[in-house]
């Protein structure tokens, strides 16, 4: 899985769902140029310091919303386990 930082967005469509104490917010939107899904995945937690927030943005490109959608939760899953080989959460 290709992710980096920063990302443009045409319309962000939301997706929220609980897992493991966290809550995890997919962002979906639309390419300005192509006919093509790109994705990001917030991951937060409320602790004694208050509510913690941390982005991972995806450049891979999804033919559907739903795709996209899809691959953002389960990053987001796939991070907060522990089992993603690259991408660690710090929040």
């Amino acid at each position: 899985m290709s992710c980096y930082t920063i990302i443009k967005f045409v319309k962000g469509i939301n997706m929220s769902i609980r897992y493991k104490d966290y809550d995890l917010d997919a962002s979906s939107a639309k390419s300005y140029e192509k006919d093509e899904w790109m994705t990001s995945i917030h991951i937060s937690q409320l602790s004694s310091d208050g509510y913690k927030a941390q982005p991972f943005y995806c450049k891979e490109a999804f033919g559907t919303k739903e795709e996209a959608d899809e691959h953002a939760i389960n990053l987001g899953k796939e991070i907060i386990d522990g089992t993603h080989p690259t991408l660690k959460l710090t929040v």
